[in-house]
């Protein structure tokens, strides 16, 4: 480095702010010769901003070091090779993460609206940074790469820039090793989207939160586009800068939590019906899985692809996957039915189910749906709580202790004769492990 330029960089760093002197000036290479000073930028963007708003500052403290030095500001040539090597620090998006290959739910249904409006309006959006954040397996990566992809789709001229956090790390470990620090800089800089996975993992790392921080200050300084996802909000990340800490707080934060039961099931049937697993499950299979698999997305998968290799070898017809053959394949992987359900829970669920009230479900009315709803309830309490026969009876309009055991017999023969009754009981309980 120009050993003028370098005392200018202490004076500068004292007297400009430090998001100004990190993004703008830092950046810069100096080259020095007897007369000439030559500052060279990252690229045309930094080289407009510096000409327009500090060009007179450092004219005037290089003065001061040095008044014979003319100066210049240019941008930096970057030869072929540069160039390559450069590229080496991309990774690709994904194919299949787009949002058409995506299921909506509850879980997800906010951050899909932001992130596509982000993708839609990549340089004009307001939310930025955006991060989502949440557990693993619960499809953040996937939202946050389908935004990729959609913005090539609406702009192929933009950059798209993806990398999973500790390939950022790695690079910059690597560049500091060979001297090439400001290329990778200028390599992420250059990005019109930048989409940084597990950003959490920064924690512990001191030079690598330094560089990000520059690189952030010109990404969003420029008014570039920047997608994070976190295992939690990014105020609670340990051992990470506040100055990064600030700058991730500033933008949208969205929380993406597990898919709820009918959600599990879609994606279940989406995905089996996929090129790669290619097996036919029904609405009923699917929700059976989903009942028991209740964690995430990752596990929805790898549930479905244990199910295909037991199909596939014991040589099962693809066509007819029963429940019991879900219970064989999956067995390690299905929790017991919960006991013990609050009673109240349990009318809930089943006068939603029939799309009757409680009210109607307690009442003394004597209409065939109703009574149907109403022995369905009182036989599901019998078996998932602890209440006498007595007490059962109290909740359902001080029924007595006949008549709720009539109801249990009633259910029970009901589900032996009628395929539909025993679905219904099946789809209940389901719904009521899952609350």
């Amino acid at each position: 480095m120009s050993k003028t330029w370098a005392k200018c960089l202490n004076t500068l760093k004292d007297t400009l702010p430090l998001a100004i002197f990190s993004v703008w000036v830092q950046p810069l290479k100096a080259i020095e010769d007897e007369s000439n000073l030559s500052l060279l930028a990252p690229s045309t963007s930094v080289k407009n901003y510096v000409n327009k708003n500090l060009k007179q500052e450092i004219k005037s403290v290089i003065a001061q070091h040095n008044k014979n030095l003319k100066i210049y500001i240019g941008v930096a040539t970057q030869s072929g090779g540069k160039t390559k090597t450069q590229k080496q620090h991309n990774t690709p998006l994904f194919p299949e993460y787009t949002f058409d290959n995506l299921v909506l739910g509850n879980a997800n249904q906010i951050a899909y609206g932001a992130t596509r409006q982000i993708a839609e309006n990549i340089k004009s959006s307001p939310y930025n940074p955006f991060i989502i954040y949440g557990s693993s397996g619960l499809g953040k990566t996937h939202l946050m790469q389908a935004a990729g992809h959609l913005a090539k789709e609406k702009d192929p001229s933009i950059k798209v820039i993806y990398v999973p956090l500790m390939d950022f790390v790695k690079n910059i470990t690597t560049s500091l090793r060979h001297n090439t620090i400001e290329d990778i800089k200028a390599y992420y800089q250059s990005a019109d989207l930048l989409l940084v996975d597990d950003i959490h993992l920064i924690a512990k790392k001191e030079k690598s939160q330094e560089e990000f921080f520059h690189i952030f200050n010109f990404l969003f300084s420029t008014k570039k586009q920047i997608i994070f996802t976190c295992d939690q909000p990014p105020k609670n990340i340990r051992q990470v800068e506040d100055r990064l800490k600030t700058r991730f707080s500033q933008g949208l934060n969205l929380h993406l939590t597990p898919p709820e039961l009918e959600m599990r099931a879609a994606i279940l049937l989406k995905k089996a019906h996929n090129e790669k697993i290619n097996i036919d499950l029904t609405e009923d299979t699917a929700l059976f899985i989903a009942g028991h698999i209740t964690s995430n997305v990752r596990d929805l998968e790898g549930a479905l692809l244990k199910l295909k290799a037991f199909v596939d070898f014991s040589k099962i017809d693809h066509s007819f996957i029963s429940k019991e053959v879900v219970e064989s394949a999956l067995g390690d992987l299905i929790k017991p039915q919960i006991k013990n359900i609050d009673i109240n829970d349990i009318q809930k669920e089943t006068a939603k189910h029939y799309a009757i009230t409680v009210s109607d479900l307690i009442s003394k009315s004597r209409k065939q749906h109703t009574v149907l709803v109403r022995q369905m309830a009182v036989f599901i309490s019998h078996e998932l709580t602890t209440l006498s026969l007595t007490k059962i009876g109290k909740h359902f309009g001080n029924r007595d202790h006949s008549t709720v055991l009539h109801s249990i017999d009633k259910i029970e023969k009901k589900m032996l004769e009628e395929a539909s009754i025993k679905n219904d009981y099946d789809l209940i309980k389901l719904k009521l492990a899952n609350l």
